[in-house]
């Protein structure tokens, strides 16, 4: 996976989503959005949520059950 955007512009949302995948389909999912345009934000709370952004900063996070004890 890539790095977390360090210089990604942070502002208020038009739009958020969660997404829950399956733990082992979190990586796919990932890539397969960052291979579609997206950015990814954050990885601070990997392996229960990353942070992605599309190209106007709606951000996303893909999600997981894996740490949530």
């Amino acid at each position: 996976m890539r790095e977390p955007s360090a210089n990604y512009p942070r502002h208020r949302n038009r739009m958020h989503l969660d997404v829950a995948v399956p733990h082992d389909q979190a990586e796919a999912r990932i890539a397969a959005a960052l291979a579609a345009g997206g950015q990814l934000v954050s990885d601070a709370h990997a392996p229960k949520w990353w942070v992605l952004a599309d190209a106007e900063g709606n951000e996303a996070c893909v999600a997981t059950w894996v740490g949530r004890e």
